[in-house]
């Protein structure tokens, strides 16, 4: 075998039918209510401080100092769980760490429904950082291990559009309900996952590496349509001798090998430090031309250009807009590839960041006067452009790394990518303050641009690849 495979060359790739397509479909719906979950959680911030910040007819009140840290410190508990899933879920497996990542968000959100204090306010955020950085890990490693090549991408995606979906109930119920209520409401969602994950088969590539063959011949079986044994022989084969090549082969990872030192020198393999490099930057690009770090303060934003009107129909609005996006994207991305769609979105979206600086710029010296549709189609553009390159680095954790190193690599990632969010939320209110809005929405398009020229010259296409293929090219 040759020490490289051409990542840009063509893939044959078996054709399981229909059925085998419904059952990963059933499998990847099953899980993605963790990602559901996922964007509940990140979004409920908004709808909170949207009530509570400097109210004095509220229970308890938010300051600006408050509110800047409960909009970012979802951020800091994130990492914690993503780092310990990382080593959990080679342990235990991914089914088994996905069912127990949902009992902290349980007790989450039953907490900020009871909360009557800033501090009980936090707690509640903590756990729920701690639920989506456990679940993390086992999420990503998940989706990309139990799909074949011709689907890893629209099974990604679709996971994706969860989270998506998720920041929609939330925005859709803080329509109608307070914030109590919608926190209640909220917890049907991690039961329901419990529900549906305990009836998904474990990754086959895990139970593997863990020489459970016959349980991953019966996992295969599952994942392919419900098929005999037989029609898996092939693909099971070619699992176990991926999991030779990249190195994860059963009992002969000794007792050095399993401990913490170890895995985390394992980052340090140039097949996994390449793509960790190439995921964290897409990460960094991600969050400033969609906006995120902006989210839990997007009220005010709105204010300051004239669209304080209808706030919470404009959320659910623009909410509605990332399902389109991810729609688009799910049915798109077999076709066009991951690349030039997110090429094409850091392009859109970095115009129009530039645009809206502009705008405000010419709106606080008086060249035009306010009007309300320019901001709510450039922000409503970004909300439905933005989603093909704030899903990538997600569907890229899924795939670039070596089998031996998923876990740990996916789980760091994750961690990281999340102590970078909570870097960027904390420390958007200071940019914004010192540059004023128009000149950090000028400087967040000037990282697009720079995002833009980086993902056109770095950013290889992996879409229709095997894991194996992907593998040795970042070799």
């Amino acid at each position: 075998m040759s020490n490289k495979i051409d990542i840009d060359g063509d893939n044959a790739d078996k054709n399981y039918g229909a059925m085998s397509t419904l059952a990963q479909v059933c499998a990847t719906i099953a899980q993605s209510f963790l990602l559901v979950g996922l964007g509940m959680e990140l979004t409920m911030s908004t709808i909170v401080i949207q009530d509570l910040y400097n109210n004095p007819k509220s229970e308890f009140s938010l300051t600006t100092d408050q509110v800047s840290w409960y909009g970012s410190i979802l951020f800091v508990f994130h990492p914690t769980g993503s780092f310990l899933s990382g080593f959990l879920q080679e342990r235990f497996g991914r089914k088994r760490c996905m069912v127990l990542a949902n009992v902290p968000s349980i007790f989450g959100w039953i907490m900020l429904y009871y909360t009557h204090s800033v501090v009980s306010l936090y707690a509640s955020t903590v756990l729920m950082g701690l639920s989506i950085g456990f679940s993390e890990a086992p999420i990503l490693s998940y989706v990309g291990e139990i799909t074949e090549p011709r689907h890893r991408g629209t099974m990604a995606s679709l996971a994706s559009t969860a989270g998506m979906i998720g920041m929609l109930l939330i925005y859709i119920l803080g329509y109608f309900f307070e914030w109590r209520t919608v926190a209640l409401l909220s917890t049907l969602c991690p039961i329901t996952c419990i529900c549906l994950v305990v009836l998904i088969p474990e990754s086959p590539l895990w139970l593997i590496a863990n020489g459970k063959h016959e349980k991953a011949k019966k996992s295969l079986c599952w994942l392919r349509g419900w098929v005999k044994p037989e029609m898996v022989k092939t693909e099971l084969l070619e699992l176990i001798r991926y999991n030779e090549v990249s190195g994860a082969r059963n009992c002969k990872v000794n007792v050095e090998k399993n401990n913490i030192s170890s895995k985390l020198a394992q980052l340090m393999d140039p097949s996994v430090y390449r793509p960790f490099r190439l995921v964290m930057i897409v990460f960094f690009i991600s969050y400033i031309v969609c906006l995120l770090p902006s989210k839990p303060y997007f009220s005010q934003i709105m204010n300051e250009v004239g669209l304080s009107e209808d706030r919470s129909l404009l959320f659910v609005i623009f909410a509605v807009l990332q399902i389109i996006g991810c729609i688009i994207l799910v049915l798109s991305v077999k076709h066009l590839g991951k690349r030039f769609l997110a090429v094409m979105s850091v392009s859109i979206n970095t115009i129009l960041l530039i645009l809206f600086g502009l705008y405000i710029m010419a709106l606080k010296n008086g060249y035009t006067e306010s009007t309300p549709w320019i901001p709510t189609m450039i922000l409503s553009g970004i909300s439905l452009f933005g989603t093909s390159i704030s899903t990538l680095p997600w569907m890229l954790v899924s795939e670039i790394f070596p089998n031996k190193s998923r876990g740990v690599a996916a789980g760091s990632c994750a961690a990281l990518s999340y102590l970078l969010m909570f870097i960027l939320t904390k420390s958007y209110l200071i940019v914004e303050i010192n540059l004023t809005l128009e000149y950090t929405m000028l400087l967040f398009g000037g990282i697009g641009i720079f995002g833009l020229v980086y993902l056109y010259f770095y950013l290889p296409e992996t879409e229709k690849k095997t894991l194996l293929e992907i593998e040795e090219y970042f070799k």
